[in-house]
Parts: structure tokens; sequence; C-alpha cells
């Protein structure tokens, strides 16, 4: 596995020459694609059911995850959430804590669970016949509710499995699809459709016209909107 270099404010994968989150504002960017693409701010104020579940593909930094757990804890009364999320190659400790010194105003990866991950990472590393699986947990300020990660570290389409259904929204935030096209494959998109109920919803940054046809083809209703800063488009939708 190449590890990933600095580069201007943001961090860039030498395996897919992509980059882990935006140069302009990255917390910014996961609110604006993943939390209002998904309307999680709705789902967490009127949810019948608890816990909600999040579905991501493609952990990365785990910048989506701190923000959108951030922003849970702002909540008044917030529900039980489990945030599911997968990656192929674990970012090592020293990037993490790159990652945090470039959101100093968020708290990311602070030293209990950097120990945690650390020797998670090392276990598997030693023991590839033991868990993928590494589980943390947060709880909220103000109610007896909690924030659980369930991270699985293999090939996407073993590790997408191991989510529990039905998963409420999904996250599709794999590198750009033309540097890293297993991600967004015809078998992936089916691998979400059985992972959802209807009403399942999904955001991504990419517009790209075959992860449209994908998801579309696996059953989601998909619609083009506004993107990111200097990204035109984007895609959001539901399962129907």
């Amino acid at each position: 596995m190449k590890e990933p270099i600095s580069e201007g404010h943001t961090i860039v994968s030498k395996e897919f020459d992509d980059i882990y989150f935006s140069k302009e504002d990255g917390v910014a960017e996961t609110k604006y694609v993943f939390l209002n693409g998904n309307q999680i701010y709705d789902r967490w104020r009127t949810a019948t059911k608890s816990p909600i579940r999040i579905g991501e593909l493609g952990f990365g930094t785990g910048l989506n995850f701190f923000v959108t757990k951030s922003e849970w804890e702002q909540e008044n009364n917030p529900q039980d959430v489990i945030f599911y999320s997968l990656e192929k190659f674990p970012l090592s400790i020293e990037t993490m804590k790159m990652m945090g010194a470039e959101f100093p105003n968020l708290e990311t990866w602070d030293k209990s669970i950097l120990k945690a991950y650390e020797s998670f990472l090392f276990s598997l590393s030693v023991n590839r016949l033991g868990t993928n699986s590494f589980e943390w947990v947060y709880h909220h300020p103000k109610a007896d509710v909690k924030f659980r990660l369930k991270l699985f570290i293999g090939d996407v389409l073993n590790t997408i499995l191991q989510f529990d259904s039905p998963i409420d929204c999904f996250y599709l935030d794999g590198f750009a699809p033309k540097k890293n096209p297993e991600m967004w494959t015809e078998a992936v998109m089916e691998s979400i459709r059985s992972l959802s109920a209807k009403g399942t919803s999904f955001a991504t940054f990419t517009s790209a016209g075959y992860v449209k046809r994908n998801l579309e083809a696996a059953g989601f209703l998909v619609k083009k909107q506004s993107g990111f800063g200097r990204k035109r488009e984007m895609l959001a939708g539901h399962f129907a």
C-alpha cells in the first residue's frame, strides 16, 4: 500500500492519485454532499425508529464520520446512530494525526480512539484470521443515546455484506469513478440495493453517467443537483 501525502491543506492518495477531502473546505463539503444530500438533519428530528443506520463506502481519513458525529452531538432530541463504513486501504496512525491537524475545530482522532485504532491495525497486520472490524462508541452529551462506528477493512464486495440491514442512508464516497472504478460497479450498486428498504437514500459527490445508470438499474430514483464548490453537479436519490 502506498502511503498518502499532504498537499496544500489536504491529503492525497498515492494509490488512486485523488484527494481525501476538499481543498476548499472538507467539513463544509461533507455537510453539503452527504448530510444535506441525505436529509440527515430531518431524519434525526422525525425518525420513528432507532437506531438510524448510515452506510458509507470509503472511510478514508474518517472525516465524514467525525463531521456527522459532531452534528449529531448538537441535536437536542437525538436518536441512536450506527455508522457503518468500509475501507480497503486503511491509513496509518501518522496520517490520521495529520488529518486531525487539518481540522483543529473538529474533534477527530484524539488519543483514546487513536490508541484503540492503532491496536486494531496491529492485530490486523499480524493476524489475518482475526476480526476485520473496528468499533468505537460515543455518548451524546445531553441525552442517553449513542453514536457507534462499525468500520470493516477489506474489499468492498466482501465488507459491505457485513453491514446490518436496512441501511437508512448511504454516503457513496469512494475515490472518483475514473480512478477507482471498482467502487462504482453494477455489482456494488446491487449490494447497496440488498441493504436498502423503501426510502433508503444516497448521496455522492460524483455525477458520472455510468454511476447514475448503475444506481437506476439497482432500483434507485436518481437526480442531479448542484455540486459543492467548483463541482458543477452531484447525485442524490432514494430507493423506490
